[in-house]
């Protein structure tokens, strides 16, 4: 893997999605944070006794930063508190799938405020598991960048009630340029980023500068899964790579349909770092919070005569 990279400007998060899914998986990511390649993972708290059975592998992992996976999709999984006048769920009480909560967002036909207080009952019901409130939070198949859902987030953090640092699905050029697979997804993705990025903006939330993940299963056929997308990286700003390791984890079937290939993305993670290409990038590797209180800093720093820059601008 021939990777050219200036070392003294990027800084490179690597998220593991979906911690508390399955007690598998959550072994899994645990894996891949011991094997020095993921520095965060996101807690889904809508699983119930999954997640409560994963909060005691954190203890192998004290350096592993946790954020809220907010679970807003999923025909599998219920709310804590959103009802049927809601707009989120089903006549069986269960998430929308991804494809119709879009079309409802689209449409403006969710309650607004029914999605925040969803969100604020999954943000405390993350502080009643991991005794303390989380260092960020993103959403479940990038959900918290729809329309409707995004404002809600806002006034929750606004409230006090989640952090201002989030995340923002935008690919680099560089990455959109050279990088064909999963074309569809990965589209998706970088407009749901795009469309959200102005609201969190005008909020002044902390955002990553671009991002990368959601890889298909033809990749994971190449010897290293992941030298096409990391050499093809921008040079500079705060890049958050998500990925979704586990072990076979056979709870998540009728759950979810991304399973097996989470033992392609643990197996390839492992390898990565066992790999001496990897170093260079292991020297960039940060998490959200210490980018968020760098950002701080040098907001604090600059002359009062000067605007101070939006937490976008400055990572």
């Amino acid at each position: 893997m021939d990777i050219h990279l200036n070392i003294s400007t990027p800084a490179l998060i690597v998220t593991a999605d979906d911690f508390g899914f399955g007690v598998p998986t959550s072994r899994g990511i645990i894996h891949a944070h011991q094997a020095g390649v993921v520095t965060s993972t996101s807690l889904m708290v809508v699983t119930g006794d999954h997640a409560r059975a994963s909060i005691p592998l954190l203890e192998h992992a004290p350096k592993l930063e946790v954020g809220l996976h907010l679970v807003l999709t999923g025909p599998a999984q219920k709310p804590l508190m959103a009802g049927p006048t809601s707009g989120l769920v089903t006549r069986d009480g269960c998430f929308h799938s991804l494809p119709k909560l879009l079309w409802i967002t689209w449409r403006r036909r969710l309650d607004q405020s029914a999605v925040f207080d969803e969100i604020c009952a999954q943000a405390e019901r993350f502080t009643e598991l991991m005794g303390r409130p989380p260092a960020y939070v993103d959403g479940h198949h990038h959900s918290h960048q729809l329309p409707v859902i995004r404002e809600a987030l806002v006034a929750a953090m606004e409230a006090g009630v989640l952090p201002k640092v989030t995340r923002c699905t935008m690919e680099a050029p560089s990455v959109r340029a050279h990088v064909s697979g999963s074309r569809l997804r990965r589209t998706v993705m970088h407009r749901l980023g795009t469309a959200a990025l102005s609201t969190f903006k005008e909020a002044g939330i902390w955002m990553n500068d671009s991002c990368f993940g959601m890889i298909g299963v033809r990749d994971f056929g190449r010897p290293q899964p992941w030298s096409n997308y990391l050499e093809h990286l921008p040079d500079k700003g705060e890049i958050e790579w998500f990925v979704h390791p586990g072990e076979l984890d056979e709870s998540l079937v009728g759950r979810d349909s991304y399973i097996r290939e989470r033992l392609f993305e643990l197996d390839a993670l492992v390898r990565l770092g066992a790999s001496p290409e990897w170093a260079p990038w292991a020297k960039l590797l940060a998490t959200k919070s210490e980018l968020f209180s760098r950002s701080r800093l040098r907001a604090a720093s600059e002359p009062a005569s000067r605007p101070t820059r939006l937490a976008s601008e400055t990572g």
